[in-house]
């Protein structure tokens, strides 16, 4: 607005055709019973003497005789490019308002002048009125800022529905929004309780602000579905283990216990272990319940190595491809990247893995992560990428693929 303000006086008050409607009296020029008073009050402004220049816009308010609209729309454009300057941020709205209510305003000026009303109210709080024009200017413009800031005023209002709603169409439309606006709709998206929503924002501050607070925060809303399938949990925790989140004692025994439940008594042993070793387990109960957990977890984990082979030999003549991507699993867990991702390939090849099972697509898209994760340790930076893109069936095991390729 200013910078506008400026060029058009600075031409001799005269105003491009752009700027003139029908209903725009004064001929595109300032009335020449004024022109003296209201150049003093540019040059006054240019100088930022705003006292001095406010005082000549009374000056030529003063004068005898009528004022065209085009006189009255440049001086509230003086005055609200003064009062900006001056903090005086309800003075500077009220003057805003008269410009863009002017007859004078260009329709091409319209959407800016829409936006800075929107910031000028949220800055007063008046977020009626901030929504107001904010929904006006989304009406005749694509800028996505616009988007932002009618959701503050929602959020700010208390309408955290529809600052969700918003910042969602903002979100799907840019390709790397701010920090501090990803925050503010997971702020939203959390009062309203949409986890969905919450999740989907972590995402993209992890995709695009890693930070470990976020991988955290992402982890955490990530084991929070209700609806997620052992299957979906154990693969959520492997991840969650692998970019350094798990903190609590409830997650170690909760990892251990899923891998053991799966017949990975080496990933079992290898998660507690850790556990241990950082001095996760404080309290005497968890000590204990963890030691117990552990012990069973190593006997189980040499008799997995000791049955392997035979594992992989059965695998190998099955029908499915069942018994070889087990194997393989049991070989990454057990410290063996190669063979497992010798075993895991030949089982995805063979086909049919869990055919028939209520988690058959999480089962498939599982191979796939675990064939990334062993291509990963074996240091085949390539086809790990190659195999989390694999991941195509189940939405969630689809997420975890994606966030593995991020943390590579």
């Amino acid at each position: 607005m200013t910078a506008a303000t400026i060029a058009i006086l600075s031409m001799g008050f005269t105003a491009t055709a752009s700027a003139q409607t029908a209903a725009c009296t004064g001929g595109g020029k300032i009335s020449k019973q004024i022109a003296k008073q209201m150049i003093a009050a540019q040059d006054a402004m240019k100088a930022r003497k705003w006292q001095e220049s406010l005082n000549k816009l009374k000056e030529a308010e003063a004068q005898p005789g009528a004022k065209s609209q085009f006189d009255m729309f440049h001086m509230s454009e003086i005055r609200a490019y003064i009062y900006s300057n001056q903090k005086q941020d309800a003075d500077a709205a009220r003057e805003l308002e008269a410009g863009l209510n002017s007859p004078c305003m260009a329709e091409a000026k319209k959407p800016e002048r829409l936006k800075t009303l929107v910031a000028a109210f949220t800055r007063l709080r008046n977020f009626p009125k901030a929504i107001e024009y904010g929904t006006r200017a989304m009406k005749v413009s694509g800028d996505p800022e616009l988007k932002v800031l009618v959701a503050q005023a929602y959020f700010q209002s208390g309408n955290n529905k529809e600052a969700v709603r918003i910042m969602d169409e903002y979100l799907n439309g840019t390709a790397k929004p701010k920090e501090n606006d990803l925050l503010l709709v997971q702020a939203a998206c959390a009062k309203v309780g949409d986890n969905a929503c919450t999740k989907k924002v972590f995402e993209k501050l992890v995709v695009n602000y890693p930070k470990t607070e976020y991988w955290q925060n992402l982890m955490v809303e990530m084991r929070r579905n209700s609806d997620n399938s052992d299957v979906q949990t154990l693969n959520v925790m492997r991840l969650s283990s692998h970019v350094g989140v798990m903190k609590r004692p409830d997650e170690y025994k909760e990892f251990a216990q899923l891998s053991l439940d799966e017949k990975l008594a080496c990933e079992s042993q290898t998660v507690l272990e850790e556990g241990f070793t950082k001095k996760v387990f404080v309290d005497k109960r968890d000590v204990d319940v963890n030691t117990r957990l552990l012990n069973t977890a190593k006997t189980r984990c040499v008799a997995e190595k000791a049955a392997v082979a035979a594992a992989e030999s059965a695998g190998a003549i099955a029908a499915t491809g069942d018994g070889l991507v087990k194997a393989g699993a049991q070989q990454l867990a057990g410290g063996n990247a190669a063979k497992a991702v010798e075993d895991i390939q030949k089982g995805i090849a063979k086909g049919s893995i869990a055919k028939g099972d209520p988690n058959e697509a999480q089962r498939v898209d599982e191979a796939y992560i675990l064939l990334g994760i062993a291509n990963m340790k074996n240091k085949n930076t390539p086809e790990a990428q190659k195999a989390f893109r694999a991941v195509k069936k189940d939405p969630t095991m689809v997420s975890i693929a994606r966030l593995w390729l991020l943390s590579l």
